[in-house]
């Protein structure tokens, strides 16, 4: 097992204001009821099964404009605001697609999956609680988010581990194997 820096790992780690300052998202960003050229991805729609009747849709130039937040499918989103460190994998669905607020989203060059399933056990929840601030909402930034230390397996044992296909399997062996670590430090 290695630590690493989260932004070690990510080839992508972008979150919705990375495409600019709150007065040009307003400016350049309609949220639209009805179906339109693109989707914002929330972490109420992985909630809802990605129903339709409660999306909320962009126009194109509204998606172009997004540029920095387009969501192509198996990327992990990660709640920053509120529901902190609630993840899932990005879907791939029948239209273009970009994270919209509260969320962070990343690509890694280990595994993917892996990398997600880290963040759904106990420890990588406990990581992710330990970026947080704030009293009556709790929240993460990006720039903490980069510098948070995680310890993973080396690429074949992380392999082994996405294939087991059980997440509840998956969370246990991660508490298991950095229980072990930590005793064996």
């Amino acid at each position: 097992m290695k630590t690493y820096k989260i932004n070690d790992i990510c080839t992508l780690l972008t979150d919705y204001v990375a495409n600019g300052s709150f007065a040009k998202l307003k400016e350049n960003v309609i949220y639209l009821k009805e179906p339109n050229y693109a989707r914002l991805i929330r972490l109420v729609d992985y909630h809802n099964n990605f129903e339709k009747n409660s999306a909320i849709y962009i126009s194109k130039k509204s998606y172009d404009f997004l540029e920095k937040s387009k969501i192509f499918g198996g990327e992990i989103i990660i709640s920053n605001v509120g529901n902190i460190g609630e993840s899932f994998l990005a879907p791939k669905l029948n239209i273009p697609m970009s994270l919209a607020p509260n969320c962070i989203m990343l690509k890694t060059n280990q595994y993917d999956k892996y990398i997600y399933y880290y963040f759904q056990s106990d420890i990588g929840k406990l990581k992710l609680q330990s970026l947080t601030s704030g009293s009556a909402i709790q929240k993460f930034n990006k720039t903490d988010f980069k510098k948070l230390e995680i310890t993973i397996h080396e690429p074949n044992e992380q392999q082994h581990i996405v294939n087991t296909n059980s997440i509840y399997k998956l969370v246990l062996i991660f508490q298991v194997f950095v229980l072990l670590y930590l005793q064996a430090a």
